[in-house]
This record gives C-alpha cells, structure tokens and sequence, in this order.
C-alpha cells in the first residue's frame, strides 16, 4: 500500500507534468529537442504473460510534429528494495517500444541513502549492458527561495520546502513555499502543506506556523483555514471526552443507588449498563433505581 508521502511525492509530478523533464535538464543535462508538449502515458507495462508490471508514473515529451522524443519513467522510492531494481528495465524498455524513441528512468527519493543505493548502474547481462538511474535526492531538490517562482510552480517549492525548509535558507524556502500555496487549489494546498510539516524539523514546522501566522494573506488563505479545523476537530476530541465522563458518572450513579437499596445486577444487566452511551436511557435508569423493588424493572 502506497504511503502518504510515495503518494503526495508523487502527486507533484502528475499535477505538473513539466516538473519532471525540467528538473532533468537542470540536474542531469538532459536534452529536450523541440519541446512541444507533455503527455502523462499508461503506467501499466504488462508483457504478454500473468505477470503485470506497473509503475508510478510515465510522462513523454512531444515535438511540434507530435512525435515523441523522449519517455521517462518516474519512480518515487522511500526505501531499499532490490526488487525495484529488477522491475526498473521492464518499465523503460516497455515505455520505449511503446513510444519508439530514447527513455529515461528517474527515481527520486527524499532520502540521502536510498539515492545512494538507486543511482547504482542496473546491470542487463554480463558483457557491460547498463542502465544508469537519474537519481533526484534531497541534494538534487530545487531550491527556491523566490517566491514570483514559487507562483509559477508551487510543486517545485513544495520539493525545496523538503529538502531545504530546515536548512540554512529556512526563512526564504519556507517564505517561497507559502506563496507557492497561494497559486493551488485548496485540495493541493493542503495535502503540500502536510508533506513538508511532516519532512521539516520541529524547530522549522514552528518556524513555518509562526510564518502562516504572522502574514496576513497567509493567515487569511492557508492558516487561519487550517488552525481552525484543528481547533474544531480540537474541540470534537474534548466534547466526546467529555460525553464520556457524563455517561461513566451516570451508570455509576445508577449502580450505586442500586447497591445502596439491596439490589444486586446480574452479570447480563451490568455488561448492559456497561454497554450503554444513551445519556437518556441512563437517566431514565437512575430515576427508576430509587424505587425499583427488583432489578428486572430497570432491565427488562
């Protein structure tokens, strides 16, 4: 099952399909000849068999002529798992018979060792036959610290804001990243919002909430929204808490002006009066319990 962060990591690059070819052309030198268009292609690399091959996601670029000239494979990976990189070749050599013309695989990974173990050259037989993973780790991350950027890409932010938001730019990623957010939907706002607090430190989420609070246009799109759902769901945890005492000091009640007229519950009418979260029933119950000359009366 996908995590949340596989999923949102991965959510960038299916929102911006651009992400992806642009971050290899600044980190790998990538060429990207005649750039027309990007498409997001079928992720299911099925051979002709029972086994099925599915990758995270398949983008491929397009010339003017509507050719395509280059397919990538883009593969989120949070942790070590050999058999990736038996599955990898499948997905690449799948997307370039599909699309007839060059691949490329991108792995990217917000973790320093799991980017150590994926940019090992995959070995196809024994006479030098290779296939190089284009490895995006925190190191490779954009950092973005303007926020007219930001504007213009807020998934690139919300990528420098995990990377670097702890960093010694903190002030500015973090100040970009905000107004990366302003540009999104709420839906988007919010699940980025919630993949860079859980990448950033506990010194620099602090930072990050002090920030949402401090400038208004923040505090009036993303934070005050946000704090206030976690003050009502706040305030739903303490009402349930409370209604929980209510019914716990109620059924006492009921037991104890029970047990102080002589009247003894049988195991069956104490798991029922256990059982019960009717405040009304429960009252009822107590109000019976004062003259009640058996327990049947009660739980009949």
């Amino acid at each position: 099952m996908p995590s949340h962060l596989h999923e949102g990591l991965l959510d960038l690059f299916r929102t911006d399909l651009l992400l992806a070819p642009s971050l290899l052309a600044e980190e790998f030198g990538i060429p990207l000849p005649g750039l027309s268009q990007m498409r997001a292609e079928p992720c299911d690399f099925t051979d002709v068999g029972p086994k099925e091959f599915r990758g995270d996601l398949a983008l491929s670029t397009h010339d003017d002529r509507d050719i395509p000239v280059l397919g990538v494979c883009v593969e989120v990976q949070l942790s070590k798992a050999d058999v990736r990189r038996w599955k990898w070749p499948v997905y690449l050599t799948t997307l370039r018979s599909r699309l007839c013309c060059p691949v490329v695989l991108l792995v990217v990974t917000p973790s320093r060792a799991v980017a150590k173990w994926a940019e090992q050259p995959i070995e196809l037989d024994t006479v030098g036959s290779v296939i190089q993973p284009l490895v995006l780790g925190p190191d490779r991350f954009p950092v973005v610290t303007d926020p007219a950027e930001a504007g213009r890409c807020p998934e690139r932010a919300t990528l420098s804001a995990i990377a670097h938001g702890a960093g010694p730019h903190m002030e500015e990623v973090l100040a970009a990243f905000l107004a990366g957010l302003m540009k999104t939907d709420d839906e988007h706002a919010k699940m980025y919002l919630d993949l860079v607090d859980d990448a950033l430190t506990v010194v620099a989420s602090r930072r990050l909430e002090e920030l949402m609070e401090s400038t208004p246009q923040y505090r009036g799109r993303i934070a005050t929204k946000y704090m206030a759902k976690g003050r009502e769901e706040g305030l739903a945890e303490g009402l349930a808490e409370v209604d929980a005492k209510v019914v716990e000091t109620a059924a006492h009640a009921v037991l104890t002006v029970l047990t102080a007229r002589g009247l003894e519950l049988s195991a069956a009418q104490r798991a029922q009066l256990a059982a019960c979260t009717d405040i009304d029933q429960l009252d009822a119950w107590l109000t019976q319990a004062v003259t009640a000359t058996r327990t049947d009366e009660l739980f009949s």
